[in-house]
């Protein structure tokens, strides 16, 4: 499903409620998720979801920010930065391309950080809840590794994605196994 906006247009959230259920249909059905201790408390659980999916886009949002690699992107696009403490925003509504990996992205979040951890057995390591938390961790941190690894989907200026705006992370060829200088699309 395309991104989330509200009025005026701003995007709000990467992720609806039937975007995360279909990841994960299972979770919803087996186990009751319960969402009555949340602030406002909302009147189903999709809205409870929903507003589970604005939270999590604000936190990869500023987990972009937060990153080397948006650091790196803005001194490649010729922005720079000049004081630390003031690092220009992430701007979601200017993601024009490779909507639906920051969709999945978004619900792999919500599972791993808000609604399985409802859910799972922390006492038991191999409990089935446990693991899906960290298979929904691994899938979030290899397509987040890969998105920020090619910004060929941001669009700094507003004008359409060129050449200036796109930057390829290319690998020396020296050979390693640190798991850092590997990116892996699956």
């Amino acid at each position: 499903m395309a991104f989330i906006t509200d009025g005026s247009g701003n995007v709000t959230s990467y992720c609806d409620a039937s975007d995360v259920r279909d990841k994960d249909q299972r979770v919803f059905e087996s186990n009751e998720v319960s969402y009555a201790d949340a602030p406002d408390t909302p009147a189903t659980l999709d809205e409870y979801i929903d507003d589970l999916a604005i939270k999590s886009t604000n936190r990869i949002n500023q987990k972009i920010r937060a990153s080397a690699k948006w650091r790196q992107y803005l001194g490649y696009t010729g922005e720079g930065i000049v004081d630390f403490n003031n690092i220009p925003a992430f701007n979601p509504n200017r993601i024009v391309s490779r909507q639906a990996d920051f969709t999945d992205m978004c619900a792999y979040y919500v599972l791993k950080e808000y609604v399985l951890p409802k859910v799972a057995d922390f006492g038991d390591e191999l409990s089935p809840e446990v693991q899906k938390i960290q298979y929904y961790e691994n899938k979030f941190q290899d397509l987040y590794e890969e998105l920020t690894d090619m910004w060929d989907w941001y669009d700094r200026e507003g004008d359409g994605i060129d050449n200036e705006d796109r930057m390829v992370s290319f690998r020396t060829n020296r050979r390693t196994r640190n798991k850092r200088n590997t990116t892996r699309v699956r």
